[in-house]
């Protein structure tokens, strides 16, 4: 009786369906999804190969012609069958971040000789004819060594099931047991089609195999930003998870463009996430150029991490800063002419070198920025792990909790020279911490560290009730002085209850409104909103004054900054 071929037919629009949804999905970048979409098409390729060469019962004895596509398409489909077991393991490990391990010519001489040998055995078949034979009178006829190609299989099969269950502790159980599938499925319908050779079902329990990867492993929408195209920040954290629990070396490059926000607000979403997109794929350009492919993920608003594979080499990048560089504005030109720049640092870190910990690489790469001075755009990891500034940043939470319950913070006021009247006219007031372990640390630290920790409104509290009680206590027309100047956080603009605080003080240390000027920076009003803008106008209206600082760094708009109250 002649082949079944039902099965076959059935896996075609299977692998159509599942090449048309990656490429839909965007799932195209990286090496493991490359491997995913090689797999795919070699599968479909090995699908049509199987039911061209079964096909030829119908036709004996065969025409000359259609001899010579018999017999190549059955040498096709073995070469490509026995070929889909080998690149599915190089999926795994693509996917695993482990090609590492397979660095040493033992081992890479262990997983490929198996499909060597069996290349060998099936290009000389001609010679020896131990495989199989094909005559125009008789048709395919199976030889003893046909039980090579599935020795190989059965090989790859059990290695391939040994070393994924081996990961088991770092992936996911949906996704392991989706993995797992190829190899179970593959294992039965060998065994089925060794024993029952008319069914051909080998090529539909791949097929069905790969449906499960691409629906519970290889999910773009669960781990790409929408917003700009990108691997998530989830991603992101699940790849540095695989990381550390491998122990694969690699080197990441943080990139923090640290005016995103104003950027983004300026802009507005749909124009922001189009030109960091630009940027990105000038990055993933420029180290494509340098034969460093990475894998690149984004944090909003405005955080890129390159992962590069540094098993064989890694990347100095200290040395080409400046091509670095360019390469994010080469092709942003439109929106540098509208005046607008994402200013970058970059931190270059090694593992396991610098850091060894899934919450120290994570860490840094939030940090960095402010543990090197504000011109420095480039810094390696092993410059700032150990420093003062590095310890006190990893210990920052603790340190603030500490100065909060235990008063460890100080108000300092440095005088303002009026040049118009000739003298001191008023004094700002500074905040300082003074840490019983690490001394005097800087407002440039532990500022954006409590803003980023929820913790600056009791630290906003404290400045406010100092100040109000060093009005109270002092004579400041003996000083000198008209005012006093305190420094007001996006957070403490955007309070409810901001108004009815200031109020509470004024009344408890009699304080004159006159006495206070609030101040607000540029970047700090870019990011009010009706609360806050109703909190300053309140405010005003009570007596308080305001003044701008720093304009001219952000992207206020002009005419919604004249209708504030300013001093």
């Amino acid at each position: 009786m002649g082949r079944i071929f039902f099965f076959n037919y059935c896996a075609i629009p299977v692998y159509l369906i599942i090449l048309y949804t990656t490429f839909v999905r965007r799932a195209t970048k990286g090496l493991a999804n490359t491997f995913f979409i090689t797999l795919t098409i070699v599968s479909l390729l090995t699908t049509v190969f199987d039911i061209i060469a079964d096909g030829y019962e119908a036709f004996l004895p065969m025409e000359r012609w259609y001899y010579a596509v018999v017999v190549f398409t059955t040498y096709a489909y073995f070469i490509l069958r026995n070929a889909t077991s080998l690149l599915y393991f190089f999926f795994i490990l693509s996917y695993t971040r482990t090609w590492f391990r397979f660095r040493s010519a033992r081992l890479k001489l262990l997983i490929t000789a198996p499909y060597a040998v069996f290349l060998i055995v099936l290009l000389t078949n001609p010679i020896h004819k131990g495989v199989y034979t094909i005559s125009p009178e008789a048709g395919y006829i199976r030889a003893p060594l046909i039980m090579v190609p599935y020795v190989v299989s059965i090989f790859y099969l059990l290695f391939g099931t040994v070393y994924l269950t081996g990961c088991r502790s770092f992936i996911e159980r949906s996704k392991f047991v989706a993995l797992m599938s190829m190899y179970v499925l593959s294992a039965i319908a060998v065994l089925w089609q060794l024993f029952r050779p008319r069914y051909l079902v080998e090529m539909f329990s791949t097929a069905i195999a790969f449906l499960m990867v691409i629906l519970l492993v290889l999910r773009p929408e669960e781990i790409t930003d929408s917003s700009v195209g990108l691997p998530s920040w989830k991603a992101y954290k699940a790849e540095l998870r695989k990381i550390v629990t491998t122990r694969h070396p690699v080197q990441i490059f943080a990139v923090r463009f640290i005016n995103a926000e104003r950027v983004r607000a300026y802009l507005g979403e749909e124009m922001y996430a189009g030109y960091f997109s630009a940027v990105a794929g000038q990055i993933d350009r420029f180290l494509h150029e340098e034969r460093f492919p990475e894998d690149m993920y984004f944090e909003a608003p405005g955080n890129l991490y390159c992962i590069v594979d540094s098993s064989f080499r890694s990347l100095d990048l200290s040395e080409k800063q400046r091509l670095f560089f360019d390469a994010i504005t080469e092709h942003t030109q439109d929106f540098e002419r509208m005046g607008v720049h994402l200013d970058a640092r970059i931190c270059s870190l090694r593992y396991p070198e610098d850091l060894g910990t899934e919450e120290d690489i994570i860490r840094l790469g939030h940090e960095f920025f402010g543990l090197i001075p504000v011109d420095q755009t480039f810094v390696k990891a092993e410059e700032l792990v150990g420093t003062r500034k590095y310890e006190i940043g990893t210990r920052m939470d603790s340190i603030l909790n500490r100065a909060i319950t235990e008063h460890g913070f100080e108000m300092y006021y440095q005088p303002i020279y009026s040049l118009s009247e000739g003298g001191f006219c008023s004094a700002e007031a500074l905040i300082r911490l003074n840490d019983e372990t690490y001394g005097a640390i800087s407002p440039g630290l532990f500022i954006p560290a409590a803003e980023s920790k929820g913790l600056i409104l009791p630290i906003g509290d404290f400045v406010l009730e100092s100040v109000f009680s060093f009005i109270s206590a002092h004579d400041l027309t003996a000083l000198g002085l008209h005012y006093i100047e305190i420094n007001l956080s996006v957070a403490q603009c955007l309070q409810p209850e901001l108004v009815d605080k200031v109020k509470c003080l004024q009344e408890r240390y009699g304080v004159d409104p006159s006495q206070v000027n609030f101040e607000i920076t540029e970047t700090t009003y870019d990011n009010i909103g009706n609360v806050a803008e109703k909190n300053i106008r309140r405010l005003a209206e009570m007596g308080y004054s305001f003044s701008l600082d720093d304009y001219g760094t952000g992207y206020s708009n002009m005419k919604r900054v004249v209708t504030l109250p300013l001093k």
